[in-house]
């Protein structure tokens, strides 16, 4: 009886072993598969983001000059001001002016008072020369004395007097300009920039005195390189973000340079912005211009492309197992990489986990379309 029992025993601990080597099989039976992410190929368009960054400018930018230097007596405007076009920006002393006036008139009197004592000088000397001449001819006097008398008869010197009439009549007709031009005004509508005089001081053109800015639009200025420059074009679209401003719009090219900077090989490209108000020259701004753009391309995500041996390759889902493909892609966004054979649309595509497989492996799709 005790032999039976242990005997007994012995076979149920044997068949409970042989239960629990059947069940952890089985466990990992079920468990060898490799848990992938899946995307639908559908047609979709690609382009390529150019994000660049540049400064704002002032689309004018007008320095105003005095016609003459003078000394300023007063200064009508500050920096921040808006101004309409004649406001009076700032008056000179007619005083100095005036005694430049003076000064350019008697120049003026002194050159043609010169220029009529040469006119009767030459006028003496030509019948000087009418006279020696004869007597040349009939070999009374030596040719020297006749060389001599023909050079002062001459009109050269006569030419050279006129000409600095003339210089003496700009100056002074200038600085009777400058007299009527006193009070300076602005030729232009904006906000005043700079000003680089205070009232007292001598303002000159070598220095412009005050700087006006148009800020009704701003100017953005980019520099792009020789492998971008043809794929933009006047009218091309871009998208502007100005965070300073709290601007953030879409805007066109205005015009693109047809030669390149000597020093830096880029070609400058230009977008005009109509201002609200809130943009100031010397903002910086980010630009994004799509270019290279495909429509209706199959595009996978560029991770899902593996590449071996010089070959692209991409795994879809064939029932519950991997298949491979072999593909040819095309233009690469970053995120999306065209493909322009070896899948169809519709097929489910791999994205992720396909490190880890081969062509046939056991998947099962955990995350995806």
């Amino acid at each position: 009886m005790k032999k039976l029992l242990t005997l007994l025993l012995v076979t149920a601990l044997v068949f409970t072993g042989c239960g629990k080597t059947n069940d952890i099989s089985a466990e990992v039976t079920e468990e060898s598969y490799t848990a992938v992410e899946v995307e639908t190929l559908k047609p979709m368009e690609l382009h390529i983001e150019n994000i660049m960054t540049a400064k704002t400018y002032a689309d004018k930018d007008v320095y105003v000059v005095p016609l003459m230097s003078g000394k300023v007596e007063r200064i009508n405007v500050k920096v921040g001001d808006k101004v309409k076009k004649d406001d009076v920006l700032f008056v000179m002393d007619t005083d100095s002016i005036t005694n430049q006036v003076n000064q350019a008139l008697a120049a003026y009197e002194s050159a043609k008072a010169g220029y009529e004592v040469s006119v009767s000088q030459i006028e003496n000397a030509k019948k000087s020369f009418e006279r020696i001449q004869k007597l040349y001819e009939e070999g009374a006097v030596p040719e020297s004395q006749y060389d001599q008398a023909k050079l002062a008869a001459s009109d050269e010197s006569l030419e050279v007097a006129a000409k600095s009439v003339d210089q003496a009549r700009v100056a002074y007709e200038n600085a009777a300009d400058a007299l009527d031009n006193a009070v300076v005004k602005a030729p232009i509508s904006g906000v005043i920039s700079d000003i680089s005089i205070v009232e007292g001081e001598f303002a000159t053109s070598a220095k412009p005195p005050v700087t006006i800015v148009d800020s009704d639009s701003i100017t953005i200025e980019l520099a792009v390189p020789g492998n971008m420059v043809n794929k933009l074009h006047k009218g091309t679209e871009a998208n502007v973000e100005i965070s300073a401003a709290n601007y953030s719009e879409k805007a066109v090219i205005d015009s693109i340079s047809t030669s390149s900077d000597p020093m830096t090989n880029l070609y400058t490209v230009n977008i005009i912005l109509e201002n609200n108000g809130s943009i100031k020259p010397g903002m910086f701004a980010k630009i994004n211009f799509e270019t290279d753009k495909i429509e209706n391309a199959l595009a996978v995500k560029t991770e899902a492309v593996v590449d071996r041996d010089g070959k692209s390759y991409v795994y879809v889902v064939n029932g519950d197992v991997s298949e491979e493909r072999e593909v040819v892609t095309g233009l690469d966004t970053g995120s999306y990489i065209e493909i322009k054979s070896g899948l169809t649309a519709g097929d489910t595509v791999i994205v992720k986990g396909q490190d880890y497989i081969t062509g046939g492996s056991k998947i099962k799709v955990v995350r995806g379309e």
